[in-house]
């Protein structure tokens, strides 16, 4: 039944003949869809979502794109299965199946042999092509013509992003983990990934020193545009250091909205706003924090005292964007991911709740000081600066509370209350709790980091990081593949033995497996 074809259909619309999986997946069958991906073979699933290059005058794309699978929401379970066949167990010293045996003894001999098979294979063949290739399925390299070396494919679409991209950007944390996707994000890291980042660390590290200098030397002069001595030539060679470098990352960044811009959807070119790069948080950083350097030219020259509040600016958001870098390193990776979720998550509530209760004691004081007319800053701004402060700075509403009314005193007691006593430890516990659960899913998200600089790299013009570290596939052996996803189950009792940790890695193994079992068409 798996291997059964429906017929070509020429009336009313013309239509090739499919496999029952093919059924399932075009009509968004997600269980049906992943039960049969699993009992297939491996060969069968991969040609699926795998090119034709019967003729390479004009080679035919994947009949499905695994991409478009993954973006879709309602195919989860299908994504994960079509993982699950990129990821071959291996038992050696098999003997060869037959169609048909000799002798009922022969069959017998052979079929209980594979029929005995433990489920813990002693290494696994992990194949990459699909989930680094583009949106048809195309590999980046191929043989040549002799068939020993591998070239570049000339019909791999450099626009199109690879499927590793898609489950960074997706919702579906399954995937995320899967044996494979792990593999590869440790492949591409530690070939070149780890590497290029460290680099582009330590080139922001000497624009910032660049910049630093540049900007609190000249914040010594009274004409900042006046150059004596040999400290103003160092500062005149960092300026020009640091306008350089902010031109190379103004181009950068141009770069990677230029080539997000524009998709490719059956062979037509459509430009879409890149939507992706402006989503995310440390894009802000990245083009205030240019732009605003580049506004200080002008005003110095033009010898305007907002420069200094401009430089003022442009120095936070540069030294804020060193954090893009922070999975350079496991830990600060780690501390990075879990920061932002408290700031993003458990800050964000409590100024919501901060800003009622602010704004309503604002204007309830400033009313009730009209009973009063001799107090002094009685206005709505010296009311709403002293709020801030008892908040940021812990500073008392008034030194001397003789000549408020007792209204006004009441509210100044209830605001201080509120806010220094009740909303300052909620917060406090509120961050702990949501520290201990970010903990638990910052190495996915540490691991999605990695994957979009992973992508950023890829798309470096003349590079050609993606071809030269291609990898179609790779052998690694039972134990190694435990003890390398030992990393990611560190949240698990730090008094556990590390053999049972490995335990449980084959455990996820060995279900994977139960579900593929060899000589399943």
């Amino acid at each position: 039944m798996i291997t059964m074809i429906t017929e070509n259909q020429r009336k009313p619309v013309k239509k090739r003949a499919m496999l029952p999986v093919e059924l399932a997946i075009k009509g968004e069958k997600d269980d049906v869809a992943a039960f049969l991906i699993r009992v297939m073979s491996h060969e069968s699933i991969q040609n699926l979502f795998s090119w034709t290059p019967s003729k390479m005058t004009d080679p035919k794309p994947s009949f499905f794109s695994f991409k478009a699978i993954i973006e879709n929401p309602r195919m989860k379970e299908t994504v994960v299965a079509v993982l699950d066949q990129m990821m071959s167990p291996h038992w050696p010293y098999l003997p060869q199946r037959q169609e048909n045996y000799e002798t009922e003894e022969e069959r017998e001999a052979i079929e209980g042999v594979w029929n005995t098979i433990s489920d813990d294979p002693l290494n696994y063949h992990f194949y990459y092509h699909i989930l680094d290739g583009d949106e048809g399925g195309r590999p980046l390299k191929i043989l040549d013509s002799d068939g020993y070396k591998q070239i570049e494919n000339k019909h791999f679409n450099w626009k199109d992003k690879s499927c590793l991209h898609a489950i960074a950007k997706g919702n579906n944390k399954e995937a995320l983990q899967h044996p494979v996707v792990r593999m590869l994000i440790k492949a591409k890291w530690k070939s070149y990934g780890h590497f290029f980042l460290s680099l582009q660390a330590v080139l922001y590290c000497i624009f910032l020193l660049c910049m630093s200098y540049s900007l609190l030397h000249a914040s010594t002069k009274l004409d900042p545009t006046h150059y004596s001595g040999a400290l103003d030539s160092l500062r005149r060679f960092c300026e020009v250091v640091t306008l350089f470098m902010v031109v190379f990352y103004i181009c950068e960044e141009i770069n990677q909205i230029r080539i997000g811009a524009i998709t490719y959807t059956n062979r037509l070119i459509s430009c879409i706003e890149g939507r992706s790069y402006f989503s995310e948080w440390m894009t802000l950083f990245d083009w205030l924090g240019l732009l605003l350097i580049l506004c200080i030219v002008p005003l110095r020259y033009m010898d305007q005292k907002p420069q200094w509040m401009v430089t003022s600016l442009a120095f936070s958001f540069n030294f804020i964007r060193i954090f893009k870098f922070s999975c350079v390193s496991r830990t600060t990776g780690l501390y990075t991911q879990t920061l932002a979720k408290i700031i993003l998550l458990d800050v964000t509530r409590s100024m919501e709740v901060f800003i009622v209760i602010f704004f309503s004691f604002c204007g309830a004081l400033t009313l009730s000081l009209c009973y009063s007319r001799s107090c002094e800053n009685q206005e709505l701004r010296c009311v709403s600066v002293d709020g801030l402060r008892a908040l940021f700075e812990q500073y008392p509403m008034a030194e001397n509370y003789s000549t408020f009314n007792w209204l006004s005193v009441l509210l100044m007691m209830a605001y201080m209350g509120t806010v220094t006593v009740i909303l300052l430890n909620i917060l406090i516990a509120q961050m702990s709790t949501t520290y201990t659960q970010a903990k638990k899913v910052a190495r996915l998200e540490y691991d999605v980091d990695r994957i979009l600089q992973l992508t950023r790299m890829e798309r470096f013009p003349f590079l050609k990081l993606r071809v030269k570290y291609y990898k179609e596939g790779g052998w690694i052996s039972e134990m190694n593949l435990a003890r390398d996803l030992l990393v990611f189950y560190e949240d698990r009792n730090p008094w556990e033995p590390v053999e049972e940790k490995i335990e449980a890695i084959r455990n996820m193994t060995r279900k994977i497996v139960k579900q593929m079992r060899p000589g399943q068409d």
